[in-house]
């Protein structure tokens, strides 16, 4: 009996020393990453605030009326399909685009590559993409200027889109293929 409760107050013991022990230490890690997260946040803010600059620059220079969405993705339909249905993701549509950097450097044109067919929020395109085809009908024309981090990020697309570079796109949704 004795040592049936030297076992139990020994197991117990262990149990509870190392439960809470690496439950803080888990605590810690998550609290480090947050705090991690946050001072990164903080040091790209002046690049960030730069490179939104550059963009509203840009806007106002071309003279465009362009609306922002919460992320940063600026827009403008300038072609209209006021009976069309609002695309969504998983639609499967084929468009028509020139991607250009913001000094005019022209990247990607469907005119040499063909029509590109794109599967909404599946495909390997930039994000602010997917965003922005989202705001779209078949048959409409519409302007995007993606911000880098929409776009191809710190690296760029490792061919003709520089690390922390702006898109610009000009893009047309042809069809609608489901």
């Amino acid at each position: 009996m004795k040592s049936v409760f030297i076992y139990i107050s020994l197991a117990s013991t262990l149990l509870f020393s190392c439960g809470p022990k690496e439950s803080k230490e888990n605590d810690q890690k998550y609290i480090d990453a947050n705090e991690l997260k946050k001072q990164l946040e903080e040091v790209q803010q002046p690049s960030i605030k730069m490179e939104n600059d550059n963009i509203d620059s840009y806007i106002k220079q071309h003279q465009l009326q362009m609306q922002t969405t919460g992320s940063g993705l600026r827009y403008a339909i300038v072609k209209e399909n006021v009976k069309g249905k609002q695309l969504v993701s998983m639609d499967e549509i084929t468009v028509k685009y020139k991607v250009s950097l913001l000094d005019g450097t022209l990247c990607y044109t469907s005119e040499k590559t063909g029509q590109k067919k794109i599967k909404i929020d599946m495909d390997n395109v930039e994000s602010g993409l997917h965003q922005g085809l989202k705001l779209m009908k078949v048959g409409e024309k519409a302007i995007f200027i993606l911000p880098s981090h929409l776009a191809h990020g710190l690296t760029g697309d490792n061919n003709l889109i520089p690390p922390k570079a702006s898109v610009f796109y000009e893009i047309e949704v042809t069809e609608k293929n489901n």
